[in-house]
């Protein structure tokens, strides 16, 4: 919902100053943002079938996949996603390389594609880092799993409102 809403938002906005105009390139950064937004999510199916194959989420997530019950597979690796832990794109530095290739991709891809699908993979980062942010258990530890020191709460919400406001920067110029 976040993402449409954030979409049509942009799109309103590009088209109401002119710098769009109706055509079939909507449709593929629209179509670009979806699969960007939804590629962030293999990340915990790439956990669940490949890296961690012997966690207990993982055997269910196998055995319903044997099963032919794809649609509850997917499901449950959605509905346990408190149980993943260290997942690649859930990072802080994931996050800090998503933004050098975003801010790249502003500047010289020309493709509505590529654009959206950064677009889409920009806000769902920055959705999950600020609801873990604001979320009551504060789990925004868990997207510096990569740093081999204690990050301190202040320096998570530094970190999280400087990459947020970068994002947001990026986001507008895709």
């Amino acid at each position: 919902m976040v993402l449409l809403i954030v979409m049509l938002a942009l799109t309103l906005f590009r088209l109401f100053l002119g710098r769009w105009s109706l055509g079939l390139g909507i449709l593929w950064w629209w179509l670009g943002g979806v699969l960007g937004f939804l590629f962030v999510f293999s990340d915990r199916l790439v956990h669940s079938l490949i890296t961690n194959p012997g966690e207990t989420l993982s055997v269910k997530v196998k055995d319903l996949f044997r099963e032919k019950k794809l649609v509850e597979g997917l499901r449950l690796v959605l509905l346990e996603r408190s149980q993943q832990e260290g997942l690649m794109m859930r990072s802080i530095l994931f996050v800090a390389i998503w933004l050098m290739l975003a801010f790249w991709t502003s500047l010289g891809v020309v493709s509505a594609l590529g654009r959206g699908f950064m677009l889409g993979m920009g806000i769902h980062f920055i959705f999950d880092l600020l609801w873990d942010f604001f979320s009551q258990e504060r789990k925004t530890s868990s997207w510096f799993w990569q740093i081999k020191r204690q990050v301190t709460a202040e320096e998570q919400r530094w970190t999280v409102l400087v990459v947020c406001f970068l994002g947001i920067l990026v986001v507008l110029g895709l």
